[in-house]
């Protein structure tokens, strides 16, 4: 009876054996195949994003708001100055820089030989790009934090008091202002204006978007969206894509204003939208990403984020990125929403992001302004 019991738990072990010498080649197999997607995938995301190229600031002098244009990179600080740099050294382009007294809240706008931008008492200074001098300044006698719009030979610039303001690029003198002056104080318009097929377009606190006419400042359409704007209007072939606050997304056509979709979100958007390779895309307050059909406002896909949007999006041909509230600045796949990198600043970053074929440009809470290379 025993000598029974001991073949057969030998017989047993033996059987086991031989299973566990099948199954051996398949766990080697599979762990190499592990082992070879980790390499492939460090692989290709390590030139994703390169070292950083450089970095400017330590916070003595406040916030940074960025401008980017002619191969410079323009900086408003919080505390009154103003410097350039070369956009892919970061060298300085003046020996000392353009200080007044006043705050600057707003982002600067590089056209041209010029740099444009308001500030907190009111004036809008144009600089020369160069030598940092000023050519001249207007005083709205309210505060300016939205961007400029140069175009052509004019700066279209919207104030704390509702109106935006269109100045002559050459002397800073008023051309119009919309809605006339007679009209009681509204909201303030934060988000800058943009301006396609003859119509200038923005949004402001009040809680709604107009487009005027862009030589005459004659009004051509006004729509409520029953929340603040405080992101800038998109504006791509023909369509505006406005955010309000409230979590409204509405399209609408530039000539007329008349509605084209609408989407209305559960969370908030401060963000404008990004509209990339026949994809717009919608930051909310939550961490969600919304990629949509930039026609119809069709999903396409969304992503949930760790943290929340604490920059503008940017997007080049392949991804979209964005800077959030646990510290990292990510890039996502345009055509699926995957990660394909996250970085660390070291501190949180803030502001606008803001890209050329080159170079990522972050600000961070901390002052500090970032130059990192991408791939293309």
């Amino acid at each position: 009876m025993d000598s029974g019991l001991t073949n057969y738990r030998e017989k047993w072990r033996a059987r086991r054996q031989r299973v566990r010498l099948r199954r051996l080649p398949l766990v080697i197999a599979g762990a190499l195949l592990l082992l070879a997607v980790a390499v492939v995938s460090a692989r290709r995301h390590r030139p994703q994003l390169g070292a950083v190229a450089w970095v400017h600031g330590n916070g003595s002098r406040g916030l940074a708001r960025l401008g980017l244009g002619e191969g410079a990179i323009a900086i408003a600080w919080e505390h009154g100055s103003v410097t350039a740099h070369a956009a892919s050294t970061g060298s300085p382009l003046w020996r000392a820089p353009f200080d007044r007294a006043q705050q600057f809240d707003g982002p600067p706008t590089v056209a041209g030989d010029r740099i444009v931008l308001g500030g907190s008492d009111g004036a809008v200074w144009c600089l020369e790009l160069k030598t940092g001098d000023p050519a001249w300044s207007f005083d709205t006698q309210t505060p300016v934090r939205s961007r400029p719009l140069v175009l052509d030979d004019r700066v279209y610039v919207g104030g704390d008091d509702g109106r935006l303001y269109c100045l002559r690029l050459t002397d800073g003198t008023l051309a119009w202002v919309y809605p006339p002056v007679d009209e009681a104080d509204r909201e303030a318009i934060l988000g800058g204006p943009a301006a396609e097929k003859g119509t200038i377009v923005c949004g402001s606190c009040e809680g709604e978007a107009f487009g005027v006419d862009l030589a005459t400042g004659a009004p051509r359409w006004r729509i409520a969206l029953d929340g603040p704007v405080i992101a800038a209007v998109t504006l791509d072939h023909g369509l505006a894509y406005i955010a309000a606050e409230n979590g409204i997304v509405r399209c609408v056509t530039v000539d007329k204003g008349q509605p084209v979709w609408e989407r209305s979100l559960p969370f908030l958007v401060r963000q404008p939208v990004v509209v990339r390779n026949r994809r717009a895309f919608v930051l909310a307050s939550d961490g969600t990403i919304y990629c949509v059909e930039p026609r119809t406002g069709r999903d396409l896909w969304r992503r949930k984020l760790r943290g929340r949007p604490t920059t503008s999006g940017v997007a080049d041909n392949g991804r979209v990125y964005v800077g959030t509230s646990d510290g990292l600045v990510q890039a996502l796949s345009l055509e699926t929403g995957r990660t394909v990198w996250r970085w660390r600043p070291g501190t949180k970053p803030l502001g606008d992001l803001l890209i050329d074929r080159e170079h990522l440009y972050c600000t961070t809470s901390a002052g500090r302004v970032f130059a990192v290379r991408i791939a293309p």
